[in-house]
């Protein structure tokens, strides 16, 4: 494949480990993603679910909560953790060199076959 690499593994054993250490980093970032969406959410919403109208001061936090929440997203999606096109994490990847990404084998195939 001239645009593109695969790392594939074959060993049952050695795959169980990545899938593993995969959701180990998906469940770390998800429980920090929440963590940011639960605090903006604080700042947007009462306590009986009413939406309140942020002043600068509200709205610099928010938007500095949700540059850090980018700042797990970001680079998660340009990661081997799991496919750009379908999102699973428990499959063999293929880098794609011209737009910088991975995708599953099936994924890739499909797009750039």
């Amino acid at each position: 494949m001239k645009n593109g690499r695969t790392i594939s593994i074959k060993d049952p054993k050695l795959q169980k480990i990545r899938n593993n250490l995969r959701l180990i980093i998906l469940n770390a970032c998800s429980d920090r993603k929440s963590e940011i969406s639960d605090q903006k959410h604080e700042l947007r919403f009462d306590k009986d679910g009413n939406y309140i109208r942020s002043d600068n001061d509200t709205h610099e936090i928010i938007q500095s909560l949700t540059d850090k929440w980018w700042e797990i997203e970001r680079p998660l999606r340009a990661s081997i953790v799991k496919c750009t096109g379908c999102n699973k994490h428990d499959k063999d990847m293929t880098y794609h060199l011209p737009t910088r990404t991975w995708y599953c084998i099936d994924c890739y195939n499909a797009r750039y076959g």
